[in-house]
């Protein structure tokens, strides 16, 4: 059966509603959760797994999130994330998150960003195989029109060779604990809103990842403003 456009926007509308009932629920029981309980990582689980479900029924939509009408605050959309990263990484893990982007906005949601740095820190998670390592988060603003999200390891690197074929679907660094979908699936969210991703790295020497996002300007509807 075939369903009308308008059947479909009040499906995925419902949709959105339970995630967002389900991530609110999960973030709440996170933060009741100590650091030691076991149950934490999968908790922190169940709120990665809702982003994705997000991006999906985005596609369902055919939204791409790279509206004009989208400006979100590139810093605290990133230091906001450090209790879910905590329960999500390792104890041995140090993790440093330094965000100074000079207060840019970029043009995708916020869960588009969250979905970035989660992306690339789990893929540096996974890296650090010994669970022991710095992985940094960084965030700045190398020009007016473009802001930065940075992610650096110190985990093994990668080869001349890996290099060349990263974003090429299927292709991993991690055996069969991998299913070489990390950036290849990361790029077409990056590249659909004028974005780039940089991959700098040297066998034995770490990892760093460097998307870059155009910035976009925060518009007050006029119906909205303060009257000055």
């Amino acid at each position: 059966m075939e369903l009308s456009p308008e059947t479909l926007r009040s499906i995925t509308h419902d949709m959105r509603n339970l995630l967002t009932a389900v991530r609110g629920h999960a973030e709440l029981a996170l933060r009741g959760v100590s650091p030691e309980d076991p149950v934490r990582e999968d908790i922190a689980h169940a709120v990665v797994v809702t982003a994705t479900l997000f991006e999906l029924i985005d596609q369902i939509d055919g939204n791409d999130g790279s509206g004009s009408h989208v400006a979100v605050s590139l810093d605290p959309s990133v230091a906001a994330m450090r209790r879910l990263l905590d329960a999500l990484l390792p104890r041995t893990l140090d993790i440093v998150i330094h965000t100074d982007s000079d207060g840019a906005f970029v043009g995708i949601p916020k869960l588009r960003i969250e979905r970035i740095v989660l992306n690339l820190v789990l893929n540096a998670r996974d890296a650090m195989e010994d669970g022991g390592g710095t992985l940094s988060i960084r965030t700045d603003r190398p020009s007016e029109a473009t802001a930065r999200i940075i992610v650096s390891d110190t985990g093994p690197g990668f080869s001349t060779d890996a290099l060349e074929h990263l974003f090429e679907l299927g292709f991993t660094t991690k055996g069969d604990r991998g299913t070489g979908n990390g950036l290849a699936a990361l790029a077409p969210y990056v590249e659909g809103v004028g974005g780039t991703i940089e991959v700098d790295s040297v066998a034995g020497e770490g990892a760093t990842v460097i998307v870059s996002l155009p910035t976009a300007e925060l518009i007050i509807p006029e119906e909205a403003r303060v009257p000055g």
